[in-house]
């Protein structure tokens, strides 16, 4: 049997990060795959090193930046895996999990319609220290990217989530990652395939991978503290050039202060596009319910369904990076259109539910 090709990403994160003498976590570049038992029997895999870096620290694109850390990026990455479609079979990046699920949903937008696994991983505790789930982790993730497959997704612990619709929900847990109100697309079973995908997983099929990694990150995101009041600094970012998106977070469907109504309506009137996402991990926007949802819907805010803030954020700077050659009204219309889209099941709430 020929075994499947899988090029292996290192990025760093906790699962690299190898205790100093006083037992302090640092970053290192340090070989953790040779902790990760019966990896070489189970796929050809190769390995690339794009850097070390805690995830808390990733950029979406340093490319117009003059940074020492250039490469320890979101466009890096996608840059490694679009230039080595061909010659592999499926993709692993193993990543640092504060920040996992922003990069999986940049991965999905920065390579629309790549149709072969991109599976991201990490661990809760170093590979070297006792007890760490790096190595299952990292072995679960290179099944995963052999299996029949052509998405982005997160593996973590026991399970195998939609890159575009996982949170990390658990800061102590081995399962620390779900995806609330969608079924994990796999599980890991005790049995000798190990990864049983879900009939709902989306498959491989042939594709001609495309990349697009000039996102627009001048996007900001107002999660609301019920009575404050911060009326006059909002207004300025409705106002100015440092923002260009704005992410909201509603109260239950999507429910906003009538306080916000000012800044929502500046900022539409600078041609700058308000989503509005739900707080809740299951639901989604539906502004029209409650008047305190209809209100802001007529100042020009604009419900994002189901999206979790994560995809959002990731796919509101990607529609601003494209739309960039339009102007006015014409540029939130295209921004619009793309939100819209479902993109690897980020989306499936589109309109007002009845």
């Amino acid at each position: 049997m020929v075994k499947s090709r899988i090029l292996l990403i290192k990025t760093g994160g906790t699962i690299a990060q190898k205790p100093d003498v006083n037992g302090v976590l640092n970053v290192s570049s340090a070989d953790y795959l040779i902790k990760v038992g019966g990896l070489r029997d189970l796929a050809n895999v190769d390995v690339k090193d794009v850097g070390s870096i805690d995830s808390t620290d990733m950029e979406t694109n340093l490319r117009f930046e003059n940074s020492g850390d250039k490469g320890k990026d979101r466009a890096a990455i996608a840059g490694e895996i679009y230039k080595n479609a061909s010659k592999y079979d499926g993709f692993v990046v193993v990543h640092g999990t504060d920040t996992m699920v922003e990069t999986a949903a940049a991965l999905t937008y920065m390579l629309p319609n790549f149709r072969k696994p991109i599976v991201l991983t990490g661990s809760q505790r170093s590979a070297w220290v006792p007890r760490s789930d790096g190595p299952n982790n990292v072995f679960t993730a290179v099944q995963t990217a052999t299996k029949d497959l052509g998405e982005v997704a997160v593996v973590f612990g026991n399970y195998v989530l939609r890159g575009t619709r996982a949170k990390k929900i658990d800061e102590e847990g081995f399962d620390a990652f779900h995806s609330p109100g969608v079924e994990p697309i796999g599980k890991v079973i005790a049995l000798e395939e190990g990864v049983r995908l879900a009939p709902h997983a989306i498959k491989r099929k042939k594709f001609r991978p495309k990349l697009f990694t000039d996102f627009d990150t001048r996007v900001f995101n107002y999660d609301h503290v019920s009575g404050a009041t911060i009326d006059g600094v909002l207004n300025d970012i409705a106002k100015g050039n440092e923002v260009q998106g704005i992410l909201m977070g509603g109260f239950g469907a999507g429910n906003i202060p009538s306080r916000l109504l000012g800044f929502i309506k500046t900022a539409k009137e600078n041609y700058k596009p308000v989503y509005v996402y739900t707080k809740c991990d299951i639901g989604a926007a539906d502004m029209g319910l409650y008047a305190v949802g209809a209100a802001p819907l007529q100042a020009g805010a604009i419900p994002a369904g189901d999206m979790t803030p994560e995809a959002l954020g990731q796919k509101l700077m990607c529609a601003l990076g494209i739309g960039r050659k339009f102007k006015g009204q014409k540029r939130l219309d295209f921004i619009e259109s793309l939100i819209r889209t479902p993109f690897n099941g980020d989306i499936t709430v589109t309109e007002a539910r009845k």
